[in-house]
């Protein structure tokens, strides 16, 4: 995720990394930092436990895939357990960048 982020910088994309394990604050940052994750990187928020109504969502890690309109087009399991692809995700959030509308800037 974080590299994905990173690749997306400065483009219309945000990422909200969620935490939804038990454990701290601290396990959960030194996790993102070791997959290179740094408070400068400006279209990334992290969160603990975000929930959003009608996602099922079960297991981790799992992602949400918003448009530029904030509807939900993309969600399942990222992990490849329980039937997930990590890089289907990636795959979709570029596929949706490209029909993003030119804002005249």
């Amino acid at each position: 995720m974080v590299s994905l982020a990173k690749s997306l910088e400065g483009k219309p994309f945000h990422m909200i990394a969620s935490y939804c394990q038990h454990g701290s604050r601290e396990g959960a940052l030194a996790a993102l930092q070791r997959q290179g994750w740094t408070k400068e990187l400006q279209n990334t928020s992290v969160m603990y436990h975000t929930h959003f109504p009608g996602a099922p969502v079960k297991y981790v890690p799992y992602y949400l895939i918003f448009d530029h309109t904030g509807k939900l087009r993309h969600n399942h399991m990222a992990g490849p357990y329980h039937g997930g692809n990590g890089d289907l995700y990636q795959k979709q959030v570029k596929e949706l960048l490209s029909k993003v509308p030119a804002t005249g800037r």
